[in-house]
């Protein structure tokens, strides 16, 4: 599954549960989100997402004192199904903000994408965000990047879909 799709879903699930800072690394073929800002209510949050029962499901685990989410495609196909629900019946300059979670991780999955990115490893922060990738050749790089680069990798890569339609 595409990272653009991929990291979209994390968002719009993170910005539910109310979660500002994680980290996030691909590890497989799943994706692991993991913040010190999940609380009992997030926790939750996430797991419901899910549909998950929070009280026998280990998807998310204490360890360290750092609370981890593991999210696996057949999470992210389930979840993008429910979220474009939720986008098609709750249509509104809110949920398309270019500024939102979701949309600023699309952006960035998007770049991940074109790169033709293999593994990469995140720390989101509202004011920057840094990566760590390995591309499909084997180099490897790391960047970091502001609210305002995602917003402007967003716009053009709209502009890119809409000349192509």
């Amino acid at each position: 599954m595409a990272y653009a799709k991929s990291l979209r879903v994390i968002g719009q699930s993170l910005e539910a549960a109310g979660v500002a800072s994680f980290e996030l690394k691909k590890e497989g073929q799943d994706l692991l989100v993991q913040s010190d800002g999940l609380t009992s209510s997030s926790d939750w949050i996430l797991r419901d997402l899910k549909g998950e029962n929070a009280l026998t499901d280990q998807s998310v685990s204490r360890a360290s004192g750092t609370d981890q989410v593991r999210f696996t495609p057949t999470d992210i196909s389930r979840l993008d199904s429910r979220w474009q629900k939720h986008r098609r019946h709750h249509f509104s300059s809110q949920t398309q903000a270019s500024g939102s979670l979701s949309q600023l991780l699309r952006s960035l999955g998007d770049h991940l994408d074109r790169i033709q990115v293999n593994s990469f490893r995140m720390s989101w922060r509202p004011d920057s965000v840094s990566v760590d990738y390995q591309e499909a050749d084997g180099n490897s790089d790391s960047r970091t990047f502001t609210p305002q680069k995602l917003q402007q990798f967003g716009l053009s890569t709209r502009f890119r879909r809409s000349r192509q339609n």
